[in-house]
């Protein structure tokens, strides 16, 4: 099975074959996703693996929903917006990643497990959400899973996605205050 990645746009696309020229990627071109790429994603997974490498921002976000949405079992590759941060610090997006950083990221796929524990009531407990440090507390366990950001509205069903559970989300919260 062969290893497809999608992207946003050009840019992402070059940066992805400067470090291997033999990948396979396909490019959304940007935020207005079409009907026809998502049937044609839809085809591809049959006899291939898409992994999502989409930027850390909203765009990129509302992206990776709306293909998630589609094909359940499409794998991710996370990186920040510290990693992924141009050096004027204006743009996030996959071309401005450290080619060493993007090289190793490559083995950070995340697979949908959807086997999940966890309750909204949890997460409320746990001050990750309706607080007004939960953003905070959210950014550094997103961090901390490499599960990209999100907001409180969306951590339930990003958890959930990856099979995270209330142990798991407890040990890392764990790790994080030592």
């Amino acid at each position: 099975m062969s290893k497809i990645y999608v992207v946003e746009g050009r840019h992402d696309y070059n940066r992805l074959k400067e470090i291997d020229s033999e990948l396979n990627i396909l490019m959304t071109n940007g935020a207005a996703i079409t009907e026809a790429f998502l049937e044609q994603l839809e085809q591809l997974s049959l006899n291939n693996e898409i992994i999502l490498l989409l930027d850390a921002d909203n765009a990129g976000e509302r992206l990776r929903r709306i293909i998630t949405n589609r094909l359940p079992s499409c794998k991710h590759i996370f990186i920040n917006k510290e990693n992924s941060t141009s050096y004027n610090g204006k743009k996030v997006g996959i071309e401005h990643v450290n080619r060493e950083f993007l090289k190793a990221s490559l083995d950070l796929v995340k697979e949908p497990l959807n086997q999940s524990d966890l309750t909204f009531d949890f997460l409320l407990d746990l001050g990750l959400i309706g607080d007004k440090t939960s953003k905070i507390k959210r950014l550094k366990l997103c961090e901390y899973l490499s599960i990209g950001y999100v907001n409180g509205k969306n951590l339930l069903p990003r958890l959930t996605l990856f099979g995270y559970k209330q142990k798991d989300i407890l040990e890392a919260l764990n790790e994080l205050e030592t």
